[in-house]
């Protein structure tokens, strides 16, 4: 995790180099990150980070030799870099397994420049990010495999939050940045934060998508 006078130090891993200088190049617009490396597959991506003890991982999935999952298994188990995989691929299969072997988050590649931005500075405060769109497939993925005790038990979990938490975790549950769900009701980014917390705290949850998982099972959406 860095601190706040920290450049955020990234590594990107991918094997097409027409994508690493796009990254590269979105990246080095933000003064407050640093590129370190870059790597065309996932070995030459784990050493970089063993060499250069980056604070986050940029790592494409589906690359020759070793694969980005791989990759991060090894990164996650022998560093203290946290990995957010990038792809072309909206997967529900491919993102449960990068969650698995570690990751910290999960974007497409056709997210906005900004967005990338803030995923890559929320990963390295330790956040949990992951696309709207792959959100919503790991969500209704948990929720089809529901069983009515559960439904239930989510629907008490979520009788706790007040009015104004169960709208910013209704906002977090629809894959939305504390920006916009601040956009959306009228308050600060940093309101919706402090309420965020408040949510985290009563619902047991970890990352915004378990906020998201026991908001669609209460029917919450």
């Amino acid at each position: 995790m860095t601190t706040d006078d920290e450049a955020v130090r990234v590594i990107i891993v991918d094997d097409e180099p027409l994508i690493r200088s796009g990254f590269r190049f979105v990246l080095s617009a933000d003064a407050g990150i640093e590129v370190v490396g870059e790597a065309a597959d996932g070995a030459e991506g784990v050493e970089l980070v063993r060499r250069h003890h980056p604070h986050v991982v940029l790592m494409d999935v589906r690359m020759p030799g070793l694969s980005g999952i791989d990759a991060t298994a090894q990164i996650v188990a022998q560093t203290s870099a946290r990995v957010l995989a990038i792809t072309s691929i909206d997967s529900g299969d491919q993102l449960v397994q990068m969650l698995v072997a570690g990751a910290s988050g999960y974007l497409l590649k056709d997210e906005p420049p900004l967005r990338i931005l803030d995923a890559v500075r929320r990963t390295a405060q330790g956040e949990a990010i992951v696309s709207s769109r792959s959100a919503a497939q790991l969500i209704q993925r948990a929720v089809a495999h529901d069983a009515n005790d559960t439904r239930d038990a989510a629907r008490v979990a979520i009788a706790v939050l007040t009015p104004r938490e169960r709208d910013v975790a209704a906002g977090v549950a629809r894959g939305e940045t504390n920006a916009e769900i601040g956009a959306a009701l009228f308050i600060s980014a940093g309101t919706v934060k402090t309420h965020l917390e408040q949510v985290f705290a009563k619902l047991g949850a970890r990352n915004r998508v378990q906020v998201g998982v026991i908001c669609a099972r209460a029917d919450l959406l």
